[in-house]
């Protein structure tokens, strides 16, 4: 990625994702960008034979890649046009 490309990183918000894989349980973390939320990435982190240790690698790699000096980064819950109905 080029260095514009990817600064929207800097800003992003982070979340993880535990799914079932082939009889393990894959981690991925998904990047949101705070200020366009339709711009997101998800990369694949590992897998684990439990998604109780899934869970915890999951949200160990959330907190550290979410570490930002200025606290951290949350998408504004309006910013998606959800209709209820």
């Amino acid at each position: 990625m080029s260095e514009q490309k990817s600064d929207w990183l800097l800003d992003a918000e982070v979340q993880y994702k535990v799914t079932p894989v082939k009889g393990r349980w894959e981690v991925s973390l998904i990047f949101i960008n705070t200020k366009n939320p339709n711009q997101v990435l998800i990369q694949t982190i590992g897998d684990y034979r439990t998604e109780r240790l899934a869970e915890i690698y999951g949200r160990s790699m959330q907190q550290t890649a979410a570490k930002d000096p200025r606290g951290t980064q949350k998408v504004d819950k309006d910013a998606y046009d959800i209709n209820n109905n």
